[in-house]
């Protein structure tokens, strides 16, 4: 199996990711009231914040770390479909696919899994404070690492995370977190996402 990807790999998981970009201008708007509790997560159930928030805050392009975990953000993209082993994935009424490509570095002194649980903890956040998770099957986005494979400690690999979220979300930022801890926050907002 091999567990090395390169930039240029990646480069060409994203382009198979990303069948169709949306354009047009950026807009903010109320959160869809359509979208289904399973869409969104409230970290930590009743009283929890609804701001992204962390002490550690960063921005696209930028080495995020978290506790032995570094991830940089390298492009975000909003996506109609995305490309899967076997077909394309649409995300039906209402709703939109937001991308990121990201390159993990495992500092651990353990291998990290990045597509199947246990992995990373992460949720992207839109300006509510509402928190969408990544899409299960994120092992089937072609150059993304199958479900058995594990980054080894001291490697790097780059991949793709994808979200489904309502159309008139606003993204704000992305989260993530290594073994439980306080996420770090990755600002999206001026990013390619409305």
């Amino acid at each position: 199996m091999n567990t090395r990807t390169t930039t240029a790999t990646a480069g060409l998981g994203a382009a198979a990711l990303l069948l169709t970009a949306c354009t047009g201008p950026s807009r903010t708007a109320a959160p869809d009231a359509k979208a289904t509790p399973g869409d969104a997560r409230a970290s930590g159930g009743a009283g929890a914040h609804s701001a992204p928030g962390s002490s550690d805050r960063y921005e696209v392009g930028e080495n995020a770390r978290n506790g032995s975990l570094t991830v940089k953000v390298r492009n975000v993209h909003e996506v109609d479909a995305i490309a899967v082993a076997g077909g394309t994935k649409r995300p039906g009424a209402g709703a939109r696919y937001v991308a990121l490509e990201i390159v993990a570095h495992n500092g651990t002194k353990a291998g990290l899994r990045l597509t199947c649980p246990p992995r990373i903890a992460d949720s992207l956040v839109d300006d509510q404070g509402r928190r969408y998770d990544v899409i299960g099957d994120l092992d089937e986005i072609p150059g993304n690492p199958q479900c058995d494979e594990r980054l080894r400690p001291g490697a790097e690999k780059a991949m793709v995370l994808a979200y489904r979220v309502p159309k008139s979300a606003t993204i704000a930022a992305w989260e993530f977190s290594d073994s439980g801890r306080e996420p770090s926050t990755v600002a999206l907002r001026g990013s390619a996402v409305r």
